[in-house]
């Protein structure tokens, strides 16, 4: 008897050491950088995007797999005319009954989400029929928690998932600072911590939505542990496991959906499955009639008036290409200049949002190519300070200034050493440096610019606080429509603006 009861009891070791208490198989489904795309695209030779076709691929894995679960991690703003129709009294409403209609379970804020200021943004969380969640962005005045949630639990399958969202901490500097003047941002490490120690008692699997860059998601998830899946709005459509830290992006602009597929089983993932489903758009598409719908709906919000043709574009003009000079660029710094009478005229890559095809022009076509609302700054630089930033450009390398009304030559990064890489300026046809030598450092020279680059992010386009300037306070997408109603034709092109000398 006692030899049966020991070979029950090493049994029941076996079964509940050997064999997992529980195992659950989840598909999450994530999308991130929407911005205002709701129809097909062209890339390349093929269609993608637009939410018939991320309601097609999102349906088609929900009839193949068991507990698939919806997220978007941030960014539906900022990008496309959808954005600018007011739907249930809340401007770019409609970007949130997508994701409604699409089965979203959750989402966190973006930055972008926040470029018509934060109660907007609350607005946009109010219309969503699933939660919000956010854990470090606060009121100024008094820490307090904007009203969404920090975190939240949901039960997929038979498992408790916290999702926790968390921005970065870049937020204050990449949104206009009268939008979010009475925001702060807690410090993401710090917090995460605190939120995932309050979580993990209630959860089987903790994910974490994070708007920020790759890099900054891979450093959280060596700093930060009990952390299982980080969901990040980054548009690379990258996937790894970093200190056993699952972490995904998709490519943004509803080029993919992000898939990951993670068997859970005590308290951890097991096995998984990352990849990006591409959002072909040129199949036989099958969304659901309630998106066919909305997507009518907005098209007739976005109305005859922004379909209005105001001029013609000689060629294609993409917002990126092989060099830093951009022929689209050319013309925008161009007009800014045009209606100002700057000398010089600096605009960062990063603003020229969308490209331009050859043919008819709309105003639809201008709001996607610059949505921002940004204004138009003049001030004053030194020949000094125009080296000194452009030095800080090369130096920076990534969201390069487009210019007007001057050309420079530089040096690679790895030929020569910050300050020495500036060969040539001619400002107006007047050379200020030659040979890399400035020879009219105190001349004074008039800058437009726009305000976001002036009023909040000088250190990190220029290397250096601007001083005293003028907002106009007139917009630079009505500055180019008022740009092509006269002059009818764009026709620039890249003139060597900007040349590298070596590689």
């Amino acid at each position: 008897m006692n030899k049966l009861k020991s070979f029950i009891y090493v049994f029941i070791f076996l079964f509940f050491t050997v064999i997992p208490l529980f195992s659950e198989t989840i598909v999450f489904l994530h999308s991130n950088d929407t911005h205002g795309i709701y129809k097909q695209f062209k890339e390349g030779e093929r269609w993608v995007g637009g939410m018939e076709a991320t309601g097609h691929y999102i349906n088609a894995i929900r009839e193949k797999e068991d507990h698939v679960f919806f997220i978007d991690t941030g960014d539906v703003m900022t990008g496309t005319l959808a954005t600018e129709v007011v739907y249930k009294n809340v401007t770019g409403g409609l970007m949130i009954e997508y994701l409604n209609r699409l089965g979203c379970d959750i989402w966190c804020f973006g930055n972008h989400d926040f470029d018509l200021g934060y109660k907007n943004a609350l607005g946009l969380a109010r219309l969503a029929n699933f939660p919000t969640v956010m854990s470090n962005i606060v009121y100024k005045e008094s820490g307090e928690l904007l009203p969404v949630k920090p975190y939240h639990v949901s039960k997929v399958g038979g498992l408790n998932v916290g999702f926790v969202g968390i921005m970065s901490e870049k937020f204050l500097i990449e949104v206009l600072k009268e939008r979010i003047i009475d925001l702060d941002v807690l410090q993401v490490v710090p917090t995460l911590k605190s939120k995932i120690l309050e979580l993990d008692k209630k959860t089987d699997l903790i994910v974490v939505l994070f708007h920020g860059k790759y890099h900054e998601a891979m450093d959280i998830a060596k700093n930060v542990s009990g952390i299982d899946i980080m969901l990040v709005a980054s548009e690379e459509g990258r996937f790894e496991e970093v200190n056993g830290v699952l972490i995904q992006s998709t490519l943004g602009h509803q080029r993919s959906l992000g898939y990951l597929k993670v068997d859970v089983q005590d308290d951890c993932v097991a096995d998984y499955e990352g990849k990006q489903i591409k959002l072909w758009a040129d199949v036989q598409l099958k969304p659901s009639p309630q998106i066919k719908a909305l997507v009518k709906h907005t098209d007739e919000a976005v109305g005859s008036e922004y379909a209005k043709v105001i001029g013609e574009a000689k060629q294609d003009y993409f917002r990126k290409g092989k060099f830093v000079e951009n022929a689209l660029g050319n013309w925008i710094t161009d007009v800014m200049r045009w209606k100002t009478g700057a000398e010089i005229g600096f605009h960062n890559s990063g603003g020229i949002r969308d490209g331009i095809l050859a043919g008819p022009i709309t105003k639809g076509d201008i709001f996607e190519v610059s949505p921002f609302r940004n204004t138009l700054v003049v001030f004053q630089l030194t020949g000094k300070e125009i080296k000194d930033l452009l030095e800080h450009d090369v130096e920076k390398d990534w969201d390069r200034l487009q210019v007007s009304g001057m050309s420079y030559s530089y040096h690679s990064k790895s030929s020569k050493s910050l300050g020495q890489r500036i060969e040539g300026i001619a400002i107006n046809g007047k050379i200020l440096v030659k040979e890399g030598k400035l020879l009219h450092p105190d001349n004074t020279f008039t800058v437009v610019s726009n305000n976001y680059l002036v009023s909040q992010a000088e250190d990190k386009y220029f290397g250096f606080p601007v001083g005293k300037n003028k907002d106009t306070g007139v917009f630079i997408n009505q500055v180019l429509i008022n740009w092509l109603e006269k002059y009818q034709l764009l026709d620039n092109k890249i003139e060597g603006r900007i040349v590298k000398i070596d590689n």
